[in-house]
């Protein structure tokens, strides 16, 4: 039978298919992303809950349900797909990763993953660790990779680290009566740093940041921190009563027993991360102790009642925090004795009772470092000879590798003979990496980064790197005019500084594309690829006038490039003739020749100072050109970046102009000589013009932007002027 349908019930029936088609068309989307996803990770280890966690984050931004499951849990019937963080030694997991059609690796070592992905019953991604940090490295990898891609990759790798110890140096207050390295508390940002310092927050969120950027080592230095850290036997006196910090800030209730409290729950949570944590000291420091105790600890050498108290401070800071992984001492800052008598001092002062302690306590784990400034290895290791045969206590070494500029040449040569020593008694040895270049600006050339831990040498002795400043204390933003950008951790402000040196160190393989894809990610608006370049050009600059002039500027007194000034009643200018007597650095990774040699056409096969005032010039022009085709579309934090590569273009742009000025100066080209300081004055201008608009003025330990930012427009006049340059250079908009 033939039936009829009425025209309205087709029409009604149309409406339904129409709406029913739309329907499973918004539907399959959410199918989709509605897919579960299982991770499955021993809770119990908090380095691996730590990648879990990252990796459950970035699934749900990708739209993914996600069940987190107990590693003991995982059968071969799992339905889903799924992510699985295991040890290598893990056996059943092997097992279960071989059926699923995985290569099973072995021998991965200390620190290292290898990172598969299996198609068998489903798309399924295995991280193996050598130990439980590496373990956590590849579940970081994992968490990257989705946050980049989703689950759309496939990965097949194995890495481990390059460098087994990456560290960070931070020079920090414990109160306003125990400085650390700062101009006794005048700098800025150490007096912004106490309240931070005794901030759980703060530290939290620094050791998530730094362990997805791989580092692994902190070091924390203060003159004396014993007043903050311990209540001394027969010097109880010395032990702070509460916290006393700066702004309003002061905390009573911070007893030395919450005090101790609140350290071990630091390192604590260090090690979850990843972490070793050292305190480093300087000598002969007393700060505190001696108001408590007047004439009675001095800052002398000759004083037994000084020696008595540090040993007994050494003593008690062993015994009070069994987390802590270390101390390190620097002889080299406070001293007046001859070079080859510190050693035995600081044996007094801090070895002997490590020793002591070590001999009471052998199941303890404790590692003394000895810087070298001031005191040669040799000397050092026959002085401290008993605590360096002990099973259970390290004494290692600490060379100040680039003295205060590691932005300049790639084979600083300043500690050569050092290192040589220590290489030759295979003395295991740490580096100070300081940088004290970058505040502001946010460096970022992953060229530099490369060739730089390249040319390390000495690597079989190389136990760690540390990098830091000594004239700049990072905790929070404080500086900015955009109040809004004030408060974020400086390592988030200046985020890409802190992830090429972290991840170059780890993975020495690492491809420019991750770096591009952060880029991406961050500021999705613009090409990465343009931003990348940009910001490469234009940092790569900077370094090449330190390279130029760290052979007479080799510390953070003699020069700091941001402000272009050097220390003298608060600051002075370095001007145009400083620029003519500097001397190259010691080896120079460039082939530089001098400003003095290349006015007289005596550079031979070396790079002159016009040829690389060239070079200069045309990288940070291409910088400009790049960037200056992007915008922020409103995002503030692009913005500071724009900014910021800009800002280094318009420096490096004055100091090739100003390099070439001193070039022509010296080979008594006047002419040439004003017109070069001319145009080097108005890139001066560009550059702290939106210096000025973006950042207050700032007190460092060793120079002062105060007013503000053109504090040195008048001096840049009169490089200009003392040429026989006339008025005011004409700059061009």
């Amino acid at each position: 039978m033939k039936i009829i349908l009425k025209p309205e019930f087709m029409m009604k029936r149309n409406v339904l298919r129409l709406l029913m088609t739309c329907f499973v068309g918004m539907a399959l989307p959410l199918l989709v992303f509605a897919q579960e996803v299982g991770v499955f990770f021993d809770s119990k280890v908090p380095q691996i809950q730590f990648a879990a966690a990252d990796i459950k984050t970035a699934l749900e931004s990708k739209g993914f349900k996600v069940e987190m499951n107990e590693l003991s849990m995982l059968r071969a019937s799992y339905p889903n797909t799924k992510i699985v963080i295991a040890l290598e030694s893990d056996k059943k997991i092997v097992k279960l990763f071989a059926a699923a059609g995985g290569t099973v690796r072995t021998g991965l070592g200390e620190q290292a993953y290898a990172l598969q992905t299996t198609t068998r019953k489903q798309n399924s991604q295995w991280v193996f660790g050598g130990d439980v940090n590496g373990a956590m490295y590849g579940g970081l990898q994992i968490a990257e990779n989705i946050t980049f891609d989703g689950l759309s990759g496939e990965y097949n790798e194995q890495v481990s680290p390059d460098f087994k110890q990456r560290g960070v140096k931070l020079n920090l207050p414990m109160d306003r009566r125990v400085p650390t390295y700062s101009g006794y508390m005048g700098n800025t940002s150490t007096q912004h740093a106490v309240e931070n310092v005794w901030d759980m927050k703060f530290w939290e969120a620094w050791f998530d940041q730094q362990a997805r950027n791989r580092y692994n080592v902190l070091s924390v230095w203060v003159h004396h921190p014993f007043p903050a850290l311990v209540k001394v036997p027969e010097y109880e006196k010395a032990c702070l009563p509460g916290i006393e910090g700066f702004f309003g800030y002061a905390d009573s209730s911070l007893t030395h027993e919450k005090r101790v409290a609140f350290w071990r729950q630091v390192m604590t949570y260090a090690h979850n991360r990843g972490f070793s944590f050292y305190f480093f000291c300087w000598n002969v420091c007393a700060e505190y102790a001696e108001d408590m105790y007047p004439g009675v600890i001095t800052e002398k050498e000759n004083n037994p009642t000084t020696l008595d108290y540090l040993s007994k401070s050494m003593k008690a800071l062993l015994e009070t925090y069994p987390e802590l992984d270390g101390f390190g001492i620097s002889a080299g800052d406070n001293m007046k004795l001859p070079k080859d008598s510190r050693g035995p001092w600081t044996w007094k002062a801090y070895g002997q009772a490590a020793y002591d302690y070590a001999i009471a306590n052998p199941d303890r784990k404790f590692t003394m470092i000895h810087r070298g400034l001031g005191a040669g290895i040799l000397k050092l290791y026959e002085d401290w000879g008993p605590l360096t045969k002990l099973p259970n206590m390290k004494f290692e070494y600490s060379v100040k590798y680039a003295n205060a500029h590691m932005f300049s040449t790639l084979t600083p040569k300043w500690y050569e003979a050092d290192m040589s020593d220590a290489a030759a008694a295979g003395q295991k040895t740490w580096l100070t990496l300081r940088n004290d270049d970058y505040f502001y600006m946010d460096m970022g050339d992953p060229e530099f980064v490369r060739g730089f831990l390249n040319n390390i040498p000495y690597r079989q002795v190389i136990n760690s790197f540390n990098i830091g400043s000594d004239i700049y204390h990072p905790t929070r933003t404080y500086w900015c005019k955009d109040t809004t950008m004030n408060g974020q951790l400086e390592i988030q402000r200046n985020w890409y500084i802190q992830l090429l040196w972290g991840r170059i160190a780890y993975n020495k393989d690492i491809s420019d594309d991750i770096f591009k894809k952060h880029m991406a990610q961050r500021f999705p608006q613009v090409s990465s690829e343009t931003l990348f370049n940009a910001w490469a050009l234009a940092s790569r600059q900077l370094p090449k006038v330190q390279e130029l002039t760290q052979g007479s500027w080799g510390l953070d007194a003699h020069w700091y490039a941001e402000s272009s000034m050097y220390p003298s009643n608060g600051g002075a200018f370095r001007f145009l003739n400083d620029f003519i007597e500097t001397e190259v650095a010691r080896t120079s990774s460039s082939d530089l020749c001098s400003v003095a040699n290349s006015a007289a056409g005596t550079c031979g096969t070396k790079k002159s100072t016009y040829q690389l005032a060239d070079e200069m010039e045309a990288d940070a022009q291409r910088a400009l050109a790049l960037i200056n085709g992007i915008s922020s579309q409103g995002d503030a934090n692009l913005e500071v970046k724009i900014n910021n590569i800009k800002q280094q273009a318009w420096l490096t742009t004055h100091f090739a102009y100003k390099i070439r000025a001193a070039t022509y100066k010296k080979a008594n080209q006047i002419p040439d000589a004003i017109e070069a300081m001319g145009v080097a004055y108005c890139w001066w201008i560009k550059y702290v013009n939106s210096m000025d608009t973006m950042y207050k003025g700032n007190k460092f330990r060793t120079v002062t932007i105060t007013p503000d930012w053109h504090y040195a427009d008048a001096f840049q006049l009169k490089d200009y002027t003392d040429l026989g340059g006339v008025g005011v250079p004409e700059c061009k908009k």
